[in-house]
């Protein structure tokens, strides 16, 4: 079977958040992200064959602790930090080491502080060998949150589809 490229993995995620969460695609195909609600995040999860894409829209008042322009060197550094780690896509998610995952893509695109709200946005796409042994994905991206109060993950799976809320500090789901 032919792999499926990065077009349709976004159309996928597009879908997802239609069906699921009721958002709107935009003209581009890619869905529309959703108000600006500081405390929460919303990560959104496809798997279809061997690849794994994931998409996470948090508020940099939780990434960053603020949204303006940073003042003095330690806000610099933070935001080089976050920014670091959001182009780079590592420790973005775990899986069952059997799945045999690798990040192959990470896109992202640094937020505008200061001039209201701030959202960091991230897609990366995993190649997984054994995506059948998928039994679960954690959001390690959650643990980096600050002051979250609740991820909606928004999941396109084999399975089927469907919206979770993770609250207290969870981040792991289950895919089937």
């Amino acid at each position: 079977m032919p792999r499926r490229t990065r077009p349709a993995i976004e159309q996928l995620i597009a879908l997802l958040v239609l069906s699921v969460a009721g958002g709107t695609a935009g003209a581009d195909g890619m869905h529309a992200h959703g108000k600006h609600v500081h405390g929460e995040v919303t990560v959104n999860i496809a798997l279809e064959g061997r690849t794994l894409a994931l998409e996470i829209d948090a508020p940099a008042a939780q990434t960053l602790g603020f949204e303006k322009s940073p003042r003095d060197d330690r806000e610099r550094a933070a935001v080089k930090a976050v920014d670091d780690w959001f182009r780079s896509g590592r420790n973005m998610l775990g899986v069952p080491p059997a799945a045999g995952c690798r990040l192959t893509k990470a896109e992202f695109t640094p937020p505008k502080l200061g001039g209201g709200h701030a959202d960091y946005r991230g897609s990366y796409l995993f190649d997984c060998a054994a995506p059948e042994a998928l039994a679960w994905i954690e959001v390690w991206a959650l643990r980096r949150m600050q002051g979250l109060e609740k991820a909606e993950v928004n999941l396109v799976t084999p399975a089927g589809q469907r919206q979770e809320t993770l609250r207290g500090g969870a981040v792991r789901v289950t895919l089937r």
